[in-house]
């Protein structure tokens, strides 16, 4: 009896196991198809056998043999034996049919690529905080090739490119001495991608709450923001209380929108779009902070001039050097996208708007914008602004000269205004 409970346990498990691997879907991808691509390495079975990608199937066997070395109790043998039981849920996990590899296939090609990303990920770190480089002995030109090491990492960020985090954790943890897998459900760290870990890391240092659900009826409002209503920018890097602050923590108080400080390099572009269509890929319950982040950059920045207005107040830091493709980058990553009602960040829309609907606050931005754009148009208005007053001033002095001289009496006249003789 305890044996047949285990055992639907064990598929009603399977069965509750969502899937969490996607293929972008066209929307998104005909944005930028190159952002979900694969340049260097394939891992996991979505892009598997690609002609460009071969070349680094060799290096995953290598990485095996690096692996097989730190545990010289097992055999490759007891990997595979390994893998084989986690295959059927490791399979579940991919949202679109892996059916044109065959069970030896997928089971071969899950334990290499676990395998490589673990020994990768041991090979950053003896390279870049081991010391004692004689002690660095699973650091391979992947690594110390800058070019290559760029490229994977770009790579391993790709929502088409991952594998579930439980394969990975499990061969570690045979490598580590820990023990085999005896069931294939048994509880690991998580059963999501590696790419998952990426945004659950991400969210939980930044210790994000979640959003209210709020009407986004006032967004269009926000069109052309920051050079129409006369909203100021500052940087923040810490809270009040000193600590570090969320990349999604903005806030706007007054006329004052505070950002924290953001960097946007040659590998923004595909760590967000890879995080985007994750979240747009996952259920609708689940907050998608990243999507929200961006569509909000979007309403702020809508072209290059909005992207140096930001530069100059040092909330962004740009290294692609040109404002113009930081702009367009911008609006075009919210192509595809659904924003749902639960919107991250529609409080401060709200701000933003009863901001923009005092009458004065729209003479102020409407006069910046149409005498004070720069500085020969301000000089110039200055200049007719002067020339006004002192026509306006002579006007009044000359008013009041001709009424003094008519109230004061003639000299011919006496008191009563007759003639005298």
């Amino acid at each position: 009896m305890e044996q047949l409970i285990i055992y639907i346990e064990e598929r009603e498990a399977l069965a509750d196991e969502a899937a969490c691997i996607f293929r972008v879907h066209e929307r998104l991808r005909n944005a930028n198809e190159k952002a979900y691509t694969p340049i260097l390495i394939s891992i996991g079975p979505y892009h598997r056998c690609q002609p460009k990608l071969l070349a680094m199937e060799k290096c995953k066997e290598h990485y095996l043999e690096l692996l097989l070395q730190r545990n010289n109790n097992l055999r490759k043998k007891d990997y595979l034996d390994s893998m084989k039981k986690l295959e059927e849920r490791a399979c579940k996990c991919y949202a679109d049919p892996v059916d044109h590899l065959d069970s030896d296939e997928s089971v071969k090609m899950m334990l290499y690529d676990a395998c490589f990303v673990i020994e990768f990920l041991f090979g950053l770190y003896e390279f870049f905080v081991v010391e004692d480089k004689h002690q660095q002995s699973h650091v391979g030109d992947e690594v110390k090739v800058s070019w290559k090491m760029i490229q994977i990492c770009r790579d391993l960020m790709l929502l088409e490119n991952q594998l579930p985090f439980f394969v990975i954790s499990e061969f570690y943890d045979m490598s580590c001495g820990v023990g085999v897998t005896q069931n294939p459900n048994r509880n690991h760290p998580d059963t999501t991608s590696t790419l998952t870990l990426t945004l659950t890391i991400t969210l939980t240092l930044t210790s994000t709450p979640t959003p209210t659900l709020t009407k986004l009826a006032l967004l269009p409002i926000f069109q052309n923001l920051p050079r129409r209503i006369g909203v100021k920018f500052e940087a923040v890097e810490d809270d009040n209380d000193g600590l570090n602050l969320s990349m999604f923590d903005i806030r706007f108080e007054h006329d004052l929108f505070k950002i924290p400080k953001f960097t946007v390099a040659d590998s923004t572009e595909t760590f967000f779009r890879n995080i985007i269509a994750y979240e747009q890929h996952s259920l609708d319950d689940k907050s998608k902070y990243f999507t929200d982040y961006t569509y909000f950059m979007d309403q702020l920045i809508n072209c290059k001039q909005d992207v140096t207005q930001l530069r100059r107040h040092e909330v962004l830091e740009n290294w692609l050097g040109d404002d113009e493709v930081v702009a367009v980058m911008f609006n075009d990553l919210g192509i595809g996208t659904i924003i749902m009602l639960s919107f991250y960040y529609a409080e401060q829309c709200s701000k933003v708007n009863a901001h923009c609907k005092r009458r004065w606050n729209r003479v102020v931005a409407s006069l910046k914008r149409d005498y004070f754009t720069n500085m020969w148009v301000t000089v110039a208005t200055i200049a007719a602004a002067f020339l006004f007053l002192l026509t306006l001033t002579q006007t009044v002095i000359s008013f009041f000269l001709r009424a003094h001289a008519r109230a004061r009496p003639h000299p011919d006249t006496d008191d009563a205004g007759n003639l005298l003789s």
